[in-house]
């Protein structure tokens, strides 16, 4: 009696399972072809406007062939370059040369020479300065460069001088026995505001970084009277001159003001001694003297 009831349960259980087969194999015979390609398909053609583009502003994928695009539809502002033509002036740029930019450094040159001056070796006392004609030589060719010097020099912003009339000149040198050192000479001038520059001397600008017109200047006492920044360490001299032209650039009293006071001062840290154009002692009267020539001039 129970193997009866076990198989009609198994019997009913396969006619309920090919009723439903049937049943999904009907309906889905009876579907249109259109559906099968998925209900997303009609969604998104129905959302479509009569342009062809849907909700979000996308239009319909087309698809052009390549030998069907018209050669007009090209913008007439690009141009046609062929492939040879690329490649000839990727070839061009190629072998141009590249510029080279040399920077080089321009160290002053220990051949220059204060006018009429040589590099001979001379005895100690002819190679000093002999007269005051020779430091206004000297002071000439700082007022009145030569044209490779007027070439580095703006000229637009020099505002031109007379002719030198007057060339007022100072001396500092060594005690007798002695001489000045470099070493302690250009801290000195470093101090004082001076800059070296033109001619291979130092000069005292209008500004106190080295940038101006030049108030006076500062050479080496002994022929041809230059410096070499570079071996200061190692260098001695009998003396220096200082020298400012008549008529300057600015006050010409509260130059020479300056100039004296750089003297005085050069010759209080060198252990020096200052003396006037001559060389001789340095006077209240002789000061009293060159500033009646300054006025002279004024």
């Amino acid at each position: 009696m129970e193997n009866l009831q076990l198989v009609l349960l198994l019997i009913g259980a396969i006619a309920i399972i090919a009723v439903l087969v049937h049943g999904f194999w009907s309906i889905r015979k009876q579907q249109p072809k259109g559906y099968k390609q998925g209900a997303m398909a009609d969604i998104s053609r129905e959302r479509r406007d009569a342009d062809g583009f849907d909700y979000d502003g996308i239009g319909e994928v087309r698809v052009i062939k390549a030998n069907s695009m018209d050669a007009a539809a090209i913008p007439e502002h690009e141009p046609k370059v062929s492939v040879a033509e690329e490649v000839d002036n990727s070839f061009e740029l190629s072998q141009e040369p590249q510029a080279k930019v040399s920077k080089t450094r321009v160290e002053p040159s220990l051949s220059a020479e204060a006018p009429g001056s040589t590099n001979e070796e001379l005895p100690l006392q002819a190679s000093l300065f002999a007269t005051e004609e020779q430091v206004e030589e000297l002071a000439a060719a700082v007022v009145e460069p030569t044209p490779t010097q007027e070439s580095v020099t703006k000229v637009t912003q020099e505002e031109e001088l007379a002719d030198p009339r007057d060339v007022l000149v100072l001396h500092v040198v060594a005690k007798d026995g002695e001489e000045l050192n470099g070493a302690e000479l250009l801290p000195c001038l470093l101090t004082l505001n001076f800059k070296f520059g033109e001619m291979n001397i130092f000069h005292r600008h209008e500004d106190n970084a080295g940038t101006g017109k030049v108030l006076f200047s500062m050479a080496n006492m002994v022929k041809p009277g230059v410096f070499d920044p570079d071996s200061m360490e190692q260098f001695t001299t009998q003396g220096v001159v200082l020298f400012m032209t008549l008529p300057c650039h600015g006050d010409a009293l509260m130059n020479f003001s300056i100039m004296l006071n750089s003297a005085h001062q050069i010759a209080d840290d060198l252990d020096g001694v200052l003396l006037d154009g001559g060389r001789d002692e340095w006077l209240e009267s002789t000061k009293q003297d060159y500033i009646q020539r300054i006025r002279a001039q004024i």
